[in-house]
């Protein structure tokens, strides 16, 4: 209750010390949810809402057609890559650095190459020259598109002021991380099996899709089977929201409701297989709160006038379980490590890390804040708004719900001979310390190594500029509307996205 008190007045309070952050090394980014848009839902069709209706059912319906498409793609690189970089360098370590072990970098490097691809029985001085100059970059774009219903319904026979009003917004969500490898550099052919490509670009490139695997005995290397670096998409119902609310102040110059209402799930729930996971809805969490809106007539008459409105709603998102991707304590780019298990004997793949640290966990958004303020110039039955919208979203709390046993994995050192079995238990060999003995007990994950906080998305804050156009058929026995509309959103922090929109309206009430 307190964590919920806590997000509410912050949300009320428009974060107003939010300040530009950024966020690096993340595994796990949630958008704003598609059907969480304000702007969309509110533009023109207030006027249909708003008429007056005694002689009438009271119900008014719109259906509207919307895209919306990232923007600024090079924040939310920096967000999945490591040190706040949108492009990186994967090199082997040089040999004044000899003693980093565990995928620890020197000076100009940004992650060790050969603890992502097996490189055994390789001098730093050969690595180097093999891996030549790598670098990988990300361009990674969101878009939706898809239509979504809203419904108003008076329920003054009931009870005078009082109403009912529901959102369903079905969507087709795209993301895709635009991986780019860019490198001059080879693989040894006796490192790979027989006839393999020894093309490091091509090998990396394949490493991240989840299609490199190295069966040559002494580099045994498994395929990726999560947080691949690939594109996604889904498509569904991104939630469907519910508000009972009671008009308070109905007066011909202006008004205000407050309302209950509940977000019920309906989107999807991440898996951990891409990094850039396309999710529709909020994560699949169920919201509790409230809505209030009011509105006032500042000028003019019924029929040409300026009024300015405010609408805002507050959801608390509850506990869900998720699959994400942990990464590893201390270790950028942690996830795509190569990982020895121990055993007895045989021989062993080396295992990408993300196989192992997708992990069941409880995730808790919390507190959902989406206003709008607005104006809107009416003159007969034409509209034109202009406004500006606030969104606001808790850092997500996320908390290990699967059991991890200590001790079972090791970060694989590069000179690892999988012809040989990790020890068991594993000590500190040759095998996990690249000939640094006193670094070994560091690579051995524990419950402790994984890093939660790589797979939860910070707070997002973001605010938006919209407008719309639109004219009502008002003096139809069944009003019509019709309106267009446009936004730009920007945000605070690379923990949410810049998101440019449009959108086309068709309203009736009845």
């Amino acid at each position: 209750m307190n964590k919920m008190l806590k997000g509410l007045l912050v949300s009320l309070l428009a974060v107003s010390a939010a300040q530009v952050d950024a966020h690096t090394n993340k595994t796990f980014l949630l958008p704003r949810s598609q059907g969480v848009q304000l702007p969309m839902q509110y533009t023109t069709f207030h006027e249909l809402v708003g008429r007056k209706a005694e002689d009438k059912f009271g119900g008014n319906f719109a259906v509207t057609g919307f895209y919306s498409h990232s923007a600024n793609e090079s924040e939310t690189a920096e967000y999945f890559l490591v040190k706040d970089k949108s492009k990186i360098t994967l090199n082997a370590l040089s040999t004044a650095a000899a003693g980093n072990v565990g995928g620890l970098t020197s000076a100009g490097n940004d992650v060790d190459l050969f603890y992502i691809i097996h490189n055994r029985d390789r001098t730093d001085v050969q690595a180097a020259a093999e891996a030549g100059t790598t670098t990988i970059a990300l361009d990674p774009e969101h878009s939706f598109y898809g239509v979504r219903f809203d419904y108003h319904q008076d329920l003054d026979k009931i009870l005078k002021g009082l109403y009912l009003c529901a959102s369903l917004p079905i969507v087709h969500v795209e993301n895709d991380p635009e991986l780019s490898v860019v490198s001059n550099g080879t693989l040894p052919a006796a490192n790979l099996a027989a006839g393999a490509d020894t093309s490091l670009k091509n090998n990396l490139e394949k490493y991240f899709r989840g299609e490199f695997e190295n069966t040559q005995a002494n580099n045994l290397q498994a395929k990726l089977t999560n947080a691949k670096i690939v594109s996604s998409d889904e498509t569904g119902v991104a939630d469907i929201d519910i508000a009972l609310g009671y008009k308070f102040l109905n007066k011909e110059k202006y008004h205000a409701a407050l309302a209950i209402a509940v977000t019920i799930p309906t989107g999807d729930e991440a898996d951990g297989v891409t990094m850039f996971e396309a999710l529709v809805g909020n994560g699949k969490h169920f919201g509790l709160g409230g809505d209030f809106c009011a509105g006032a007539r500042v000028w003019g008459d019924m029929d040409h006038n300026i009024k300015v409105m405010l609408k805002m709603k507050y959801r608390y998102l509850f506990e869900n379980s998720e699959k994400r991707t942990l990464g590893i304590k201390g270790r950028n780019f942690g996830q795509y490590f190569l990982l020895g298990k121990r055993d007895a004997a045989g021989a062993k793949q080396l295992i990408p890390a993300a196989n192992v640290t997708t992990l069941n966990v409880d995730v808790t958004p919390g507190s959902q804040f989406d206003g709008v303020l607005a104006f809107a110039y009416n003159n007969g039955g034409f509209c034109f708004d202009l406004g500006y919208n606030m969104y606001f979203r808790e850092d997500e709390d996320v908390e290990l719900k699967d059991t991890f046993e200590t001790g079972l994995y090791t970060i694989a050192a590069r000179s690892a001979d999988t012809a040989n079995a990790f020890a068991n238990p594993i000590v500190a060999a040759n095998n996990i310390t690249d000939g640094n003995a006193a670094a070994g007990a560091a690579s051995i994950l524990s419950k402790d190594s994984l890093d939660l906080g790589t797979a939860s998305t910070p707070s997002q804050f973001t605010h938006t500029i919209f407008t719309a156009l639109g004219f009502t058929f008002k003096e139809w026995d069944n009003p019509l509307m019709l309106g267009v509309g446009g936004k730009y959103e920007f945000a605070s922090e690379n923990s949410a996205l810049d998101m440019w929109g449009i959108w086309a309206k068709l309203g009736i009430g009845f």
